[in-house]
């Protein structure tokens, strides 16, 4: 499961829209709207990953879905 953490209704709103179309279109969402809590930032090795690496991450690929 994954989680979708939003700061106001508008967020938690749009969220919740944007979920019920992918499941309109037969698609299966994991997702968990939640309201944000704390948040703590990254050491700084972990900052502009994208920038410092340029490429994509081991762990991310693209998956083409409209």
């Amino acid at each position: 499961m994954t989680n979708l953490f939003y700061l106001n209704e508008e967020q938690r709103s749009t969220a919740e829209k944007l979920i019920q179309i992918l499941k309109e279109k037969g698609h299966r969402v994991a997702t968990k709207v939640t309201e944000a809590t704390s948040f703590w930032s990254g050491e700084g090795y972990h900052q502009d990953y994208y920038a410092k690496n340029g490429h994509t991450p081991y762990c991310h690929r693209y998956t083409k879905r409209f």
